[in-house]
């Protein structure tokens, strides 16, 4: 699967009307430059689909559908990739949110397509890359 399913404007996957990743980093930064200036408080949660290459467009469309109806409106959720899917959560709960996820995920689709979760915060000091890096050396 490529990247064609992006729109034009960079705000919207066209394919699961979720935020595109180009809108994702771009709100990403806007959350850092936010916390660095009055320690508003915000999470990242990463979500892939564990062991896939290719096909299974059903279960993208199913998590996209998932997180529309879970994530709340001041929330941002995007697909980053093929089979990737940022969240940018306000405040701090954002563990009973993936527990959610999980639960409609396994009664939907089943355990055939395990999901992995990966969670970042914001630091003084750190960019939204190096933020995206530290989840990724953390996993």
């Amino acid at each position: 699967m490529n990247n064609s399913n992006f729109s034009h404007d960079g705000i919207h996957d066209t394919f699961t009307n979720l935020a595109a990743p180009n809108y994702f980093y771009e709100e990403l930064n806007r959350l850092i430059s936010r916390f660095e200036r009055s320690k508003t408080e915000f999470r990242i949660v990463n979500i892939t689909f564990a062991g896939i290459k290719n096909g299974h467009k059903s279960e993208i469309l199913e998590m996209a559908a998932i997180l529309r109806s879970l994530v709340r409106g001041e929330d941002l959720a995007a697909r980053l990739g093929a089979f990737e899917f940022g969240l940018l959560i306000n405040g701090s709960q954002y563990e009973s949110l993936a527990k959610r996820i999980e639960e409609n995920w396994n009664s939907s689709v089943g355990s055939k397509i395990p999901l992995i979760f990966k969670f970042g915060e914001p630091e003084r000091g750190i960019s939204g890359l190096q933020l995206l890096n530290k989840m990724d050396e953390t996993f």
